[in-house]
């Protein structure tokens, strides 16, 4: 077996007796995983045999039936592929890497590569000199979730086109015993002692809520948009997305309105479909009695004009953007004084679409041409239907919250431009970072417009959501209009699943403010959550193939009904001029709290590009040089003056409350763009609902 200790002696030493072929071997994790690492060093893998090329462009190929069948899950699962690249013509050799989820590429011990993240089968190349001869390399690569890729070309020396490093090119150890083992496999990448809410996502019910049943048998909505109307009847929309790269030319979705609602149960709810036909309907509002709908070309109406309580006109109402790509998404919608708020989504571009649409030149991070507009938060008002664009730069904005007093709030997701997801506290004229593709294609023969506000500096988001560690797919924020979290954000998540938190406060004139985790127990990903005029929260879920589900779960309606259940959490993290001060829900012993060796502190920096996705830069410990207690024994002061701006900083401590509970998570994510001093210190913002 090729172990990490021979590969960094096979530079040194003559190589054992050799065959054409390299090694691969596959080893089942099952858990989530974000990070490219190393699985132990005596772990038997899941499959272990010899290939000729690296080039899987399905996970099927690359793991085989067989695996999937009688050894393990679908996904989670590491790839090691070890060998050596037999050169016989010495030069500058520049490779290119494409892998789903994260990868890197070593050769003679030297990292060429590094393709970390979670993301789709994008491409990042490296270079390297190579004399003639043996150069031992290695691949190390995961697979999360959705489909797996992974794919080797090499740009030989004095070339200028990359083509797949052919079979004649590999050698591996001949004559090898390849012993392999059924069963999970301990995989070192910092979370192998871990457990739910310490270091991976929580999958049970958040004890705030109880969980309700709510469909009636044989309704399965994939929801993309949810309204409460104001007689209390709710309305959902349907669709089945599909992430092709395809665009549809017939509807996929459709509309539905549910009464006996609330309060009501599977077998007291009934539905009924609304008039129209959609393409991928992500957002619903009602105002002054009609229904508004956003998909791909734009706004729908439906009307009930009689008033006789059945909505029988459908309308096409606006269509201020054009949808040309299969990943244009109309999301929202909000709506406040008359004016309904919405956000648009960006196109991707696989190799199909390219072809397609013919487009021309590079399309990093599956980044290319949008029509004018695309990747904004925009209002129109209802009565005039004028429209008004108000800030640029978002890559796929599939949420969107207002507030009484006019702040609106867009989540986003990592891709191109985006080295994770975030929450974004909107404002007029501002650009948030995603630079559409100015590709030339047939659409747009000179080229194609440029992202809204790109002439401006990105601006950073409220608070950065660390890729796979507190979300992936954020999609609905939600005010918390009451209990101890009030004027904090529910935030929805779809591919981890479940629901999250988010307290925000005032710093330098922004915002800027902390993510915490909730609970999940849901019956599929989070879209859309919304409160109902009952209290509870109604959260719907959809799902597709590839990477956005969770669990390959593909859709739900369920009724969170709020409790008496006091939870041991994290609270609040606020900024200090020298640290952070952390409150609790519950008192803990003030000896533990004054130990700083109780408190892990880390901190990072992102830096986008135009890649899909990034990594953490610069992440490095944080000291705690003191804790300091609070006299009511639920709050302390971390003193850390290393904690710099513009950076994440991560907060892990595992406290247990006086009466013996616990925490619920252990840990925390505080986005701080800029620190407070002490002339101008942090101003706790606490959102409004709209009533």
């Amino acid at each position: 077996m090729l172990t990490t200790a021979l590969l960094a002696a096979l530079a040194l030493a003559e190589p054992p007796a050799l065959e054409q072929g390299y090694t691969l071997r596959i080893y089942d994790i099952r858990r989530e995983l974000d990070r490219v690492a190393r699985v132990a060093e005596d772990a038997t893998p899941n499959i272990d045999r010899v290939e000729d090329r690296i080039d899987f462009k399905e996970e099927a190929d690359l793991v085989g039936p067989a695996f999937h069948a009688a050894d393990g899950p679908r996904d989670q699962f590491a790839v090691e592929a070890i060998g050596y690249l037999d050169i016989t013509e010495p030069g500058f050799y520049t490779f290119e890497l494409r892998c789903d989820d994260g990868g890197v590429l070593e050769i003679d011990g030297t990292r060429v590569i590094v393709h970390d993240g979670v993301h789709a089968p994008t491409p990042r190349e490296g270079g390297i000199d190579l004399a003639r001869g043996l150069h031992p390399f290695r691949i190390d690569m995961f697979e999360n979730g959705g489909g797996a890729a992974l794919i080797l070309n090499w740009k030989l020396p004095g070339k200028g086109r990359f083509e797949v490093v052919p079979a004649s090119a590999f050698r591996t150890e001949a004559g090898v015993t390849r012993v392999v083992a059924p069963g999970a496999k301990v995989y070192k990448d910092g979370r192998e002692h871990q457990r739910p809410g310490d270091g991976l996502p929580i999958e049970a019910a958040y004890p705030r809520f109880r969980i309700e049943p709510l469909r009636p048998e044989g309704f399965a909505p994939k929801i993309g948009g949810m309204a409460f109307l104001s007689d209390g009847r709710l309305v959902v929309s349907d669709f089945e997305p599909v992430n092709n790269g395809i665009l549809r030319t017939e509807t996929n979705g459709s509309l539905f309105i549910l009464s006996n609602v609330l309060d009501g149960s599977p077998a007291t709810v009934t539905h009924a479909k609304l008039p129209g036909s959609y393409h991928d309907p992500c957002g619903i509002v009602e105002f002054e009695g009609d229904i508004y709908i956003s998909h791909r070309p734009g706004i729908d109406r439906v009307r009930d004009l009689d008033k006789d309580g059945v909505f029988e006109t459908h309308e096409e109402w606006a269509r201020p953007w054009i949808g040309d790509n299969y990943h244009h998404f109309s999301f929202g919608l909000k709506e406040r004084d008359g004016w309904i708020y919405g956000t648009l989504s960006t196109s991707i571009y696989f190799g199909n679409t390219i072809t397609s649409d013919a487009v021309e030149g590079d399309t990093a991070g599956l980044n290319g041409p949008n029509p004018p507009n695309r990747g904004t938060l925009y209002r129109i008002n209802a009565r005039t239907r004028d429209i008004e664009w108000i800030s640029g730069g978002f890559r796929t904005p599939n949420g969107v919250e207002v507030t009484a007093s006019g702040d609106c709030f867009v989540t986003d997701n990592q891709g191109a431009w985006m080295p994770a997801s975030k929450l974004n506290h909107a404002r007029q004229g501002r650009f948030y970072g995603h630079y559409n593709g100015r590709n030339k294609c047939r659409a747009y023969p000179e080229g194609a417009p440029a992202s809204l506000y790109s002439e401006s500096p990105p601006s950073p988001p409220a608070v950065w959501l660390p890729q796979n560690e507190i979300a992936n797919s954020p999609t609905t924020p939600l005010v918390i209009r009451s209990g101890p979290f009030a004027g904090q954000m529910w935030l929805a998540e779809l591919t981890l699943g479940g629901i999250n938190r988010v307290s925000l406060e005032e710093v330098a004139g922004e915002l800027q403010g902390c993510a915490y985790r909730a609970g999940n127990g849901l019956e599929g990903g989070v879209q859309r959550l919304i409160e109902g005029p009952d209290g509870c929260l109604y959260a719907g879920s959809i799902g597709s193939g590839g990477n956005w589900n969770w669990r390959d779960t593909r859709y739900g309606l369920q009724r969170l009904r709020p409790t008496d259940t006091e939870v041991f959490e994290i609270a609040l993290v606020t900024a200090e001029p020298d640290g952070l001060t952390v409150r609790f829900t519950g008192e803990v012993d003030d000896a533990w709290l004054r130990d700083p060796a109780n408190f892990t502190l880390r901190q990072w920096r992102y830096e986008a590009t135009k890649q899909y996705g990034g990594p953490k830069i610069d992440e490095e410990a944080v000291p705690v040089v003191a804790a300091i207690p609070g006299k009511a024994g639920d709050v302390v002061r971390l003193v850390a003056p290393s904690i710099k701006p513009g950076h994440v900083v991560y907060l892990r401590t595992a406290p247990t409350s006086r009466t013996g509970q616990a925490i619920w998570s252990t840990e925390a994510w505080y986005t701080m763009n800029a620190k407070p001093t002490v002339d101008v210190p942090a101003r706790r913002y606490a959102a409004q609902p709209i009533r």
